[in-house]
C-alpha cells in the first residue's frame, strides 16, 4: 500500500512551491497591463480631446486614441499570452514527471509520464471558466478599449479638461490610485493566471493518473480548507472517484466533475490512489505545517511569514499566499533536482 497521507502533504507542497512560479507570472502579466496604462495616458496627452472647441472634434479625437490604443492592447495582451501559455506548456511536463517522482516515493509505482507533445496538447486544451486563456486575454484587451474609451467620453461629455480625463484613467491620488480603470484589468489578468496555473498543473497530474491507470484506480481531491476555500471546493473536499468510470467512491454521489479548477482562483488538487490504498482523511494547511521541522516550515512560509506564524500573527489563508515570494519556473526545476 501507499504512504497516501505522506503523498498528500508531497503534493501540498509543491503547490505551494507553484503558487510561487504563479506569482512570477502575475507580476509580469501586471507590469504588462501597467506599461499599457502609461501607452494610454501619453496617447492622452498627445492627442489632448478637451483641446478643441466643438463637441463634436472632442468626441473624434477620443475615437482616434481608441483606434491607437487597440493596436497597443492587442500587442501587449498578444504578448502576455504567448508567454502565459508557453509556461503553461513547461508546467505541463514537468509536473507529470514530478508527479510520477511524488508517487514513487510514497509507493504508488507510477512509471509513465506525458511526452512532450502529449503536453503540448494538453496545454492548448486547457479551459478557464470555459474558454481558452487565449480568449481571455483577448477579451481583456478589447474591455481595455472599451472601457476608457467610455471614460474619455463621458469626461468630454462633462465638459472635463486634460487632467480630468488623466484623472479618469489612473484614478486618483489621494486614493493611492486605487481606483484607476487599470487596477480592474490587474485584477482580471491575474484571475486569469492564477487559474490557468491550477489549471494547467491539475491537468498534467490527471493526465498522467489516466496513462498508469493500471496502478491509479482511484482520484481523491484535497483543498487547504481555509478561510478562501469556496462552498464548492469545501463539499468536494475528501470526494474520491474511480478514476476510468468517474464514480463516486465512499460518500456522495456526485459523479467526477472533471480535474480542477472548478472555478476562478480553485486550489484544489487531486491524489492517486491505488487499488489497496485507503482515501486520505485530509488535512488542512495548518496541520501540514505541524507535521515539519522548523527549517521545512521557513522554507515553505519564507522567514518573515514564518516568525508572524508562530507568533500567532498571520491568518491561514494568508500563509498559503505566496505573491510576495515570486520564483521562477527555472528556479523551481532547480530547487526540484
Amino acid at each position: 500500500m501507499a504512504d497516501t497521507k505522506a503523498l498528500e502533504a508531497s503534493l501540498t507542497s509543491r503547490d505551494v512551491s507553484l503558487l510561487r512560479v504563479q506569482a512570477d507570472v502575475t507580476r509580469r502579466a501586471i507590469r504588462d497591463v501597467r506599461d499599457l496604462e502609461k501607452v494610454a495616458v501619453s496617447l492622452l496627452r498627445r492627442i489632448d480631446p478637451a483641446d478643441p472647441v466643438r463637441r463634436g472634434d472632442q468626441l473624434n479625437r477620443v475615437t482616434r486614441i481608441g483606434a491607437e490604443f487597440a493596436e497597443e492592447a492587442r500587442a501587449t495582451y498578444r504578448r502576455i499570452t504567448r508567454r502565459f501559455i508557453g509556461t503553461q506548456a513547461d508546467i505541463v511536463g514537468d509536473e507529470s514527471v514530478e508527479a510520477v517522482r511524488l508517487a514513487q516515493a510514497a509507493g504508488l509505482n507510477l512509471k509513465r509520464t506525458l511526452t512532450p507533445t502529449q503536453a503540448k496538447k494538453v496545454a492548448e486544451d486547457l479551459l478557464i471558466d470555459g474558454a481558452t486563456a487565449s480568449s481571455h486575454f483577448s477579451r481583456q484587451g478589447r474591455s481595455a478599449r472599451d472601457e476608457l474609451v467610455r471614460r474619455l467620453r463621458q469626461t468630454v461629455t462633462a465638459d472635463g479638461n486634460l487632467t480630468d480625463m488623466v484623472r479618469s484613467i489612473r484614478g486618483e491620488k489621494e486614493l493611492r490610485y486605487t481606483n484607476g480603470m487599470f487596477r480592474t484589468f490587474e485584477r482580471h489578468a491575474q484571475a486569469t493566471v492564477t487559474t490557468g496555473m491550477s489549471g494547467a498543473s491539475n491537468a498534467a497530474r490527471y493526465e498522467t493518473y489516466v496513462a498508469n491507470d493500471d496502478v491509479v484506480t482511484m482520484i481523491q481531491a484535497i483543498n487547504p480548507l481555509d478561510g478562501r476555500t469556496s462552498d464548492i471546493c469545501r463539499a468536494r473536499a475528501g470526494r474520491t472517484w474511480a478514476l476510468r468510470s468517474g464514480r463516486a467512491v465512499g460518500h456522495g454521489t456526485e459523479s467526477f466533475p472533471g480535474p480542477p479548477p472548478w472555478h476562478i482562483r480553485c486550489r484544489t488538487t487531486l491524489v492517486p490512489l491505488g487499488r489497496q490504498d485507503n482515501p486520505v482523511r485530509g488535512q488542512t494547511f495548518g496541520n501540514l505545517l505541524d507535521s515539519m521541522s522548523e527549517s521545512q516550515q521557513k522554507e515553505m512560509l519564507g522567514p518573515g511569514k514564518f516568525e508572524l506564524w508562530r507568533k500567532g500573527d498571520i491568518a491561514m489563508a494568508d500563509l498559503i499566499d505566496q505573491s510576495g515570494r515570486p520564483l521562477t519556473l527555472a528556479q523551481l526545476r532547480e530547487r526540484s533536482t
